[in-house]
């Protein structure tokens, strides 16, 4: 039995909240290595550049996520008026279909909703392609911020006395990028199942 979209797009946007959570948590450790790299002073000046990159992307993977996050919202609320305009046109149908004398009575009020129906499944369809399309941006996101965590890998290493500290917060920017890309993943593939 196929899955509702209503669900799915409850499903994506679980998805997404979850990848925002994670974004937040790379905005905590942008924090940490901000405050690292000034503690660590002139050994650190390339991590200080890093830190930067690192908030400025946890700022628009949340940003993304609450968009990506809304239009899931509004597709799960335009599927569901969609399943009830499925439902009146299918009854519809029926009654069509019984030739009852008073049918034409109904002529105007069916319109209405075959109107409905359509213009809800157009929205629908363009509510889907917008989200793909969010995804893939967020693709992108993903990309840069394991550049960021290899930069911060190379930068950690002639950090002397921080190094450690500065090779975990690289690490936890690669641990939350890779997070970040499976529920990115999970939404990618929760669409997929919809265009079969």
């Amino acid at each position: 039995m196929a899955v509702p979209i209503f669900v799915t797009a409850a499903s994506i946007a679980a998805e997404l909240h979850q990848a925002m959570l994670e974004a937040k948590g790379l905005a905590l450790t942008a924090k940490n290595a901000r405050a690292l790299a000034v503690r660590a002073g002139s050994k650190t000046v390339g991590f200080k550049a890093i830190t930067h990159f690192i908030d400025e992307l946890a700022s628009d993977i949340i940003r993304q996520s609450q968009y990506i996050n809304g239009v899931s919202e509004a597709l799960s609320q335009q599927a569901v008026s969609l399943w009830r305009a499925n439902t009146a046109a299918d009854k519809f149908e029926w009654l069509e279909r019984q030739q009852l004398p008073h049918g034409a009575s109904l002529q105007h009020a069916m319109q209405r909703c075959y109107a409905e129906r359509e213009r809800l499944s157009q929205l629908l369809t363009q509510g889907l392609r917008e989200l793909e399309t969010q995804l893939e941006e967020g693709d992108k996101h993903i990309r840069t911020a394991n550049l960021i965590a290899t930069s911060s890998k190379i930068e950690a290493s002639s950090a002397g006395d921080f190094r450690a500290q500065l090779e975990v917060i690289a690490s936890n920017i690669t641990t939350t990028a890779n997070q970040i890309r499976q529920h990115l993943s999970n939404a990618r593939r929760l669409l997929s199942q919809k265009h079969r």
